[in-house]
């Protein structure tokens, strides 16, 4: 009995230690600005990232419609940042708005990458 628990516990241990492993890093961290094409005018987005994924983002200038760019603004970027990816759904009827701010994030990130990973 004791040895089978040693080993349960021996096999625990060692399924912990291989599921944690190194995170890989992803970005360098700080904070980046980018700037993308939306319905109206220009979007520009300033990124917060460290190492590992986007922490915040923040839309620093538009000239979007209000009533539309108000959805946008608070649903893509809490999607991006939980999926710490750009590849998330526009919102219906305001996809140039989202558009332009999913290519404003990428233009923030492009600059926070490092070399050779994509977003």
């Amino acid at each position: 009995m004791k040895k089978l628990l040693t080993l349960c516990l021996t096999m625990g241990i060692a399924i912990q230690l291989t599921s944690c492993g190194d995170k890989k890093i992803i970005y360098k961290e700080g904070k980046y600005e980018g700037t993308g094409q939306g319905h109206i005018d220009e979007i520009r987005v300033e990124i917060t990232t460290d190492e590992y994924e986007i922490k915040a983002i923040e839309i620093i200038e538009d000239q979007e419609i209000p009533l539309l760019s108000k959805i946008v603004y608070e649903e893509i970027p809490k999607e991006v940042i939980k999926a710490n990816s750009t590849k998330v759904d526009v919102v219906t009827g305001a996809t140039y708005t989202s558009k332009g701010l999913i290519q404003a994030i990428e233009d923030a990130l492009s600059n926070a990458m490092i070399e050779g990973d994509d977003y």
